[in-house]
């Protein structure tokens, strides 16, 4: 898929321009299926008339298209997002797969990112989705996919706890948390998803299940001990106001 023309059909459409794309979803953590969709998400900004209005306007934009999944953020929207450490917002900017994006906007936005990040506010968003996933798991055959959603976001939060930053965006690299064995049986599990389409259902494994369950509950009993993040609002004042000038080229 040509993601990078369909970029520029919404910057043109949409009337935006896009700051940074990136991928997101299983392809981006590393266990997709053959039918993973292309799960995209880009940051935008607009003319300067658009931000020279007391109306509140749409700052965000979504499109599907078969398998191309794209959400946009308008970059002041993200801003805000990132400083209440919403874990979409930050983990964006660290997808391994970047479609568009400078490297010194990027470096800009990941520094940032780092300064907003809340434990404890993004291990509650991580609990939240990993006791969604781990409901779905207590058949005798489970989808794959919400195994490794479950893995993931239990993972992750574990990460939180023993590093106190934020995890990687590639789930292989938190299998060292986990003991030999269990990171062997994780791995033969990676390879059977990325041989299977997004229905495939699985024989429950037992031993991965309950290694969800049990970090899950560890989670949550330390979750309160976490500390909370120090975005430094007038750092992202001055960031977005850089952005929105040069993008306007305004002489100040």
């Amino acid at each position: 898929m040509e993601i990078n023309n369909k970029l520029k059909v919404i910057e043109k459409s949409k009337n935006v321009n896009i700051l940074f794309a990136c991928e997101s979803g299983s392809r981006a953590w590393g266990f997709a299926s053959p039918d993973s969709d292309f799960d995209v998400r880009f940051i935008y900004t607009k003319p300067l008339e658009w931000y020279l209005s007391v109306l509140e306007k749409k700052d965000s934009i979504d499109i599907m298209d078969g398998d191309f999944d794209a959400v946009g953020w308008e970059i002041k929207k993200q801003l805000k997002l990132m400083m209440k450490s919403n874990i979409p917002a930050l983990e964006h900017l660290f997808s391994p797969i970047i479609y568009k994006g400078n490297d010194v906007l990027v470096d800009e936005m990941r520094a940032i990112g780092l300064e907003c990040f809340s434990p404890i506010k993004s291990m509650f968003h991580y609990l939240s989705m990993s006791k969604k996933y781990e409901a779905k798991l207590h058949k005798e055959e489970v989808k794959l996919k919400d195994l490794f959603y479950a893995l993931r976001t239990a993972f992750a939060g574990k990460w939180i706890l023993e590093n106190n930053s934020l995890p990687p965006v590639i789930f292989e690299k938190m299998l060292h948390l986990v003991d030999e064995n269990s990171e062997n049986e994780i791995r033969n599990l990676m390879k059977i998803k990325s041989e299977n389409g997004e229905s495939y259902l699985h024989p429950k494994n037992e031993k991965v299940v309950n290694l969800v369950s049990e970090i899950i509950a560890k989670n949550c009993k330390y979750a309160k001990t976490l500390p909370s993040g120090k975005p430094n609002k007038d750092k992202i004042n001055s960031f977005l106001y850089k952005i929105l000038t040069n993008e306007n080229n305004i002489s100040t």
